[in-house]
């Protein structure tokens, strides 16, 4: 009953867990492993510079789109590769629309972009003869977001810019990542420093805790095996493993302030080569 109850309630975003030590002692405790150098305060200055590169002309040029300026060059590093095509892109979150119109004009003119938002005014911001296209549902139900795979999906890339609930953002990941990106594609979730800030986590596991154990899962062959497991040619080499479908399918995690990056490619077992 305890269990219905606390889906219930996780489905209404009404769930009260337990905060981090950290968040509720307002203090982060490092490692004794690092030298005191390393840890020692220093002065951070304000940005003084915008960014340089044309996706934030293209922010510049639009209103009613709420961005922070560093993410411009990580969207330009993790983007850039997808521009020469058309592909299929899901925003999760469309505020007031201006996001929307930015990636349909940053990306290949040919490209479809879907946006989701559980504000029914944001129909209104769907351009459907451009191919920019709005549906309503929640990204914390999962058959909201199988309907919007099966009629868009899957994606090339997926940009989790939603509630910023710690629980959406799990929910979503684990519903859209296997069936909804394509191979080659790219799950970006910002806005995460909201994971540090008490209001928003409303789950055991944050997506940043998520996201660190998934760089345990990217290590998941070389767990209880040794090198000569995986050298080319030798007798003990083994040719298949049983995986996650994680660990199959991570080829890397990227952490930034705020972003967390995941890019899918199908992965093989490591093959290391004495010579």
């Amino acid at each position: 009953m305890r269990k219905l109850l606390n889906k219930l309630l996780i489905k209404f975003g009404l769930l009260i867990t337990k905060a981090p030590t950290f968040l509720t002692d307002k203090s982060l405790e490092t490692s004794d492993a690092f030298p005191a150098e390393l840890t020692e305060k220093v002065t951070v200055v304000q940005a003084s510079d915008a960014p340089k590169n044309p996706l934030f002309d293209a922010f510049s040029a639009d209103t009613n789109v709420h961005k922070w300026h560093h993410y411009f060059d990580i969207y330009t590093r993790h983007f850039d590769q997808y521009r020469d095509r058309p592909i299929k892109m899901l925003e999760i979150g469309v505020f007031r629309g201006g996001s929307l119109r930015m990636w349909k004009d940053y990306f290949h003119p040919e490209s479809t972009i879907v946006g989701i938002d559980i504000d029914k005014t944001c129909k209104d911001h769907e351009i459907a003869d451009r191919n920019v296209f709005v549906r309503i549902g929640s990204q914390a139900d999962p058959g909201f977001l199988a309907e919007v795979n099966r009629e868009f999906g899957p994606f090339d890339v997926i940009l989790d810019d939603g509630s910023h609930k710690t629980h959406h953002q799990n929910i979503s990941f684990g519903a859209l990542f296997r069936s909804a990106l394509k191979d080659g594609g790219c799950y970006m979730v910002e806005d995460l420093h909201t994971n540090y800030w008490l209001k928003h986590v409303d789950s055991e596991d944050t997506f940043i805790d998520l996201a660190k154990q998934m760089v345990d899962m990217l290590h998941e062959p070389y767990i209880d095996r040794k090198e000569t497991d995986f050298r080319h040619g030798h007798p003990e080499a083994v040719t298949q493993l049983e995986l996650s479908y994680l660990a199959a399918n991570l080829a890397c995690i990227v952490f930034y302030d705020s972003i967390v990056v995941i890019d899918k490619k199908t992965q093989h077992l490591p093959k290391a080569e004495l010579r």
